[in-house]
């Protein structure tokens, strides 16, 4: 006899032992020590510029667009796998018990880091507002609450076959959310908030009412999970080894013209290979890119201080760590053996690209830095960056790629 609650259990032991087979090798010593360097570093820069923030700062919309993101994100996870399409889809009915433990366990999940993220912005909100603390606990119950609301509509969405009726759906939530948070955060009269939870509530109530005669989009909800389990792969990917990994191959048509800079000769060849990889395979120039915008957002809203020069250095030491794995996308080609070049030619060519995309990240957060501080903040960040990214390549990621 099937046993939902023993499934569940299965399957739940299975992601927690998996994650923390990845997570010992993810928070080792060494990435430990640095992270609490550089978050003390931005949690000081922090603290100052709260000293110095006018009344007048738009507090309520930034805690609303960061907060409505993070609220209308996710879904439930529901550890299913490929073949549970073919052995489950029989006992559909019996696994709602099941859906239930996920949706509790996606809660806590979701909810630890609406937390931190709520948490950071606080101090913020009681130095804007001069509130007392007493609200802060009601509003991060309603937090969670609204995240609950969230996580149950994106499960009901996957009831629908249309891809529109679910990004309609995520764009509605989205507004909603903003409006909510932001009510919250500027003290608006109850009724208006009563009146967006009100709307809410009908929401779920109509969606849940349509839903009754639908059946699971299995292959959805599967892809959906899978999603979920290649993006922490790719994180543990950094810094182990992730036979589950999927990588996945885009090209970007506009960064064609890169590659045309690289001339066309033998000793060459390795460099184009990982250029190539650089802007097409994975998700690598997609972290470059994240990480960029993240220092750029950070320098902008930061006042000039420490965080000018930390800001540049966290973006820069995060890229390179999480570049190097790269080295490793052609491991198992054995048509590089073909190469007549050598392994010392391999490895020079792939710190050469990287030490260029640190060059070039330098630079942007450089020009960054002159537009929001001063001509000398600009030159120390600029050489500090240069002569970070060639010692980091020179040393410590050449020791990591050569012990790969």
């Amino acid at each position: 006899m099937f046993n939902t609650e023993q499934f569940w259990k299965k399957r739940f032991l299975q992601y927690l032992k998996e994650s923390r087979s990845y997570l010992k090798y993810m928070f080792n010593d060494h990435l430990v020590i640095v992270m609490i360097f550089l978050l003390s570093g931005l949690a000081l820069t922090y603290q100052n510029w709260l000293q110095v923030v006018p009344t007048t700062f738009p507090y309520a919309v930034l805690m609303g667009i960061i907060l409505a993101l993070l609220l209308t994100r996710g879904g439930i996870r529901t550890f299913l796998k490929e073949p549970d399409i073919v052995f489950l889809l029989p006992l559909e009915e019996k696994l709602k018990p099941y859906i239930k433990k996920s949706f509790l366990f996606s809660i806590a999940l979701e909810s630890y880091f609406l937390l931190i993220v709520f948490g950071v912005s606080v101090p913020l909100y009681l130095k804007v507002t001069g509130a007392a603390s007493q609200p802060v606990l009601v509003i991060l119950i309603m937090l969670i609450g609204v995240k609950s609301w969230n996580l149950w509509m994106s499960w009901i969405m996957g009831f629908y076959t249309d891809k529109r009726v679910r990004y309609y759906d995520h764009g509605i939530r989205l507004i909603i959310n903003f409006t909510l948070i932001y009510l919250l955060f500027t003290g608006a009269n109850l009724a208006y908030i009563i009146a967006v939870m009100i709307i809410m509530l009908l929401m779920l109530v109509y969606f849940q009412q349509t839903i009754k005669n639908m059946t699971w989009k299995w292959e959805y909800l599967i892809n959906e999970e899978t999603k979920r389990a290649q993006l922490f792969y790719r994180v543990a990917n950094l810094f182990v080894d992730v036979p589950g990994l999927k990588e996945k191959v885009k090209r970007r048509k506009w960064l064609d013209s890169i590659l045309s800079i690289i001339s066309y000769k033998q000793d060459n060849s390795y460099l184009y290979l990982y250029t190539r990889t650089f802007l097409r395979s994975g998700d690598y120039f997609g972290l470059f890119l994240r990480l960029l915008v993240i220092g750029v957002v950070l320098l902008n809203f930061l006042p000039v201080g420490y965080g000018t020069y930390i800001v540049p250095l966290f973006v820069l030491y995060l890229t390179a760590f999480q570049l190097v794995p790269m080295w490793r996308y052609h491991y198992n080609k054995l048509w590089l053996n073909l190469y007549p070049l050598s392994k010392e030619q391999q490895y020079k060519s792939f710190l050469s690209l990287l030490l260029s995309v640190l060059i070039v990240q330098t630079f942007i957060l450089s020009l960054i830095v002159a537009i929001t501080a001063t001509f000398t903040h600009f030159i120390i960040v600029l050489i500090g960056g240069i002569a970070f990214s060639y010692l980091y390549v020179q040393y410590s990621a050449k020791k990591r790629v050569q012990s790969i």
